[in-house]
């Protein structure tokens, strides 16, 4: 009997079969990998979980443990302001945890102070806190509103004048369209001092600046009015000590009362006669 020949399946059967076997394979394959990722997932956030709470348990003992309590506070660079200002204004005490302690805080909070210009707050493990601070030094009294002021090298407010540390100075009076000339004053007065004029700023009892005068100074010590105009002031200077030296030469620097140096003239009035050179 003649063997039977073997019927080859149809091509369409063939190759839905195939597509069978990959569509399993790739089902297979991606469950498995959804099932590893879930796995993962659950493992890394269960890690994240515990690590959390062990830092959170571990930060309530640093923060709550006698060891890192405030032993020390060393506070430098204050002038005006006491250790229990800087204290109070911080609102800091021995006792208080030194991991607990909120440096930002602490540095804004004296900062909020009129008199403190910066600040810088550092811990020093386990028990200490040093705290550096730059304060504004009052150079003048000066006037808002109602109320006398001191004010610093360039006529910025400070605080109100009381009798807390009360420090006399000279006042300065600033006439309207004179303003800036603020910025300006702590350099003219600088060159004035260091001119060689027998006459230092630091001797005024007032000072004002005028559109009409420039800078006038009441020198107390000397009984002298010194008047120099802004316009041509390097000029200006430089006629001044030349005049003051040659009344020196001439033993009458005593009688000046008034002195006015503008437009590189000099006018100088004495007790006894008035000149211009």
């Amino acid at each position: 009997m003649a063997a039977r020949r073997k019927k080859k399946a149809p091509l369409p059967l063939v190759k839905k079969s195939y597509r069978r076997l990959f569509s399993d394979f790739f089902h297979a394959k991606s469950t498995s990998l959804l099932l590893s990722w879930a796995i993962t997932l659950f493992t890394g956030s269960a890690f994240i979980v515990i690590i959390s709470i062990g830092l959170l348990f571990s930060y309530r003992f640093i923060t709550n443990s006698s060891f890192f309590a405030v032993q020390k506070i060393q506070i430098s660079g204050n002038v005006r302001l006491e250790q229990d200002d800087v204290l109070n204004l911080a609102h800091l005490k021995s006792g208080d945890n030194s991991i607990a302690v909120n440096i930002s805080e602490i540095e804004y909070k004296l900062l909020r102070s009129p008199w403190v210009d910066s600040v810088s707050v550092k811990r020093q493990l386990p028990g200490n806190l040093a705290i550096t601070i730059k304060e504004r030094e009052p150079r003048y009294w000066m006037r808002q509103e109602n109320r006398i002021v001191y004010a610093d090298e360039k006529g910025n407010p400070i605080d109100y004048v009381g009798t807390y540390k009360f420090a006399s100075l000279p006042f300065l009076s600033v006439d309207a369209g004179t303003e800036h000339l603020l910025q300006r004053l702590p350099q003219l007065l600088a060159e004035l001092d260091s001119s060689g004029l027998p006459l230092a700023s630091q001797n005024a009892a007032w000072i004002k600046l005028s559109l009409s005068g420039g800078i006038t100074l009441f020198l107390e010590s000397e009984n002298i009015l010194l008047s120099i105009g802004v316009e041509n002031w390097t000029s200006n200077l430089r006629h001044l000590v030349a005049t003051i030296d040659d009344m020196k030469r001439r033993s009458e620097f005593a009688n000046i009362r008034s002195i006015k140096a503008e437009d590189r003239n000099v006018w100088i009035n004495t007790s006894t006669s008035q000149s211009a050179s």
